[in-house]
């Protein structure tokens, strides 16, 4: 039962609609349990039916309530007054799918995704592939490094989606019709923390990386010193731009235009000449 509602769980967006966005998939995974717990026809169908209401959560973590509900309806089915133990059962679902989807979408959406990108970078890096940095750079590299870094940022990402999908079933499951089920497995906050300082050190990483590259390259003999003082200074005063614009309440657009009016009068009216990277 476990195994199957785990599977269908990946499915869960399928029957996506504008309407109940997620209740087709909800009472799809829900099948499962359902058949067992509800030997008869008409039972089955009628627990079918009460899981068609509006549902909406965040995919990967919506085995936390797949698994509470199911755990909730073996309770029905148990209890001497079924339909007392069903009106506290649509309030259940809709706090367990609120507080996933905001704890969810915290850790997948805004922590994970971005981190597979800053993986595949460090990757790239580290396996000595620059293109990443230096477009026109012509650099051979081996097609298994171009697909490592992509590969380490979507096995990273996985691993997190299937212990949750797996994780959140059978803790559900087994703090059935509590609506704090499934909340207090886990210190997410400070996970959330942890994932956050983590991204953020990775950025600084190829910051450093990506600094040191283009300071290499552009320290040679032919650079003068003062055309490599400008090089660096110029990225220094587009950082302070854009922090003394959103000091003054302005926004980036602002900032991107005072630099593009800038690099317009510098072109064009003091006849600067251009240098590459």
């Amino acid at each position: 039962m476990f195994f199957k509602m785990f599977l269908r769980s990946f499915f869960i967006q399928a029957g996506w609609n504008y309407e109940r966005f997620q209740n087709l998939g909800f009472a799809f995974c829900l099948q499962p349990a359902l058949k067992k717990i509800y030997p008869d026809r008409e039972k089955m169908k009628a627990a079918m039916l009460r899981h068609l209401a509006i549902f909406n959560t965040q995919p990967y973590m919506a085995s936390f309530v797949i698994g509470n509900i199911a755990g909730f309806e073996a309770q029905v089915a148990a209890s001497p007054d079924p339909e007392a133990r069903l009106k506290s059962m649509p309030g259940v679902k809709q706090a367990l799918a609120s507080s996933f989807a905001s704890i969810g979408d915290r850790i997948f959406w805004g922590r994970l995704k971005p981190m597979t990108t800053q993986i595949c970078l460090l990757v790239w890096a580290a396996g000595g592939f620059y293109g990443w940095l230096f477009p026109g750079v012509e650099t051979p590299v081996a097609t298994a490094l171009l697909l490592a870094g992509p590969l380490a940022g979507i096995v990273f990402y996985s691993a997190f989606a299937l212990h949750w999908r797996w994780h959140g079933l059978k803790t559900g499951y087994a703090c059935g019709g509590s609506s704090s089920c499934g909340l207090d497995c886990m210190d997410w906050s400070r996970l959330i923390r942890v994932l956050s300082t983590s991204g953020f050190l990775m950025s600084v990483a190829i910051v450093l990386v990506s600094f040191g590259l283009l300071a290499a390259l552009n320290y040679s003999p032919l650079v003068s010193r003062g055309e490599f003082y400008l090089k660096l200074a110029l990225p220094l005063c587009v950082l302070a731009l854009h922090r003394l614009t959103r000091h003054f309440g302005k926004s980036v657009f602002f900032a991107a235009g005072l630099i593009l009016a800038a690099s317009v009068a510098g072109v064009s009216l003091l006849n600067l000449r251009s240098f590459g990277l």
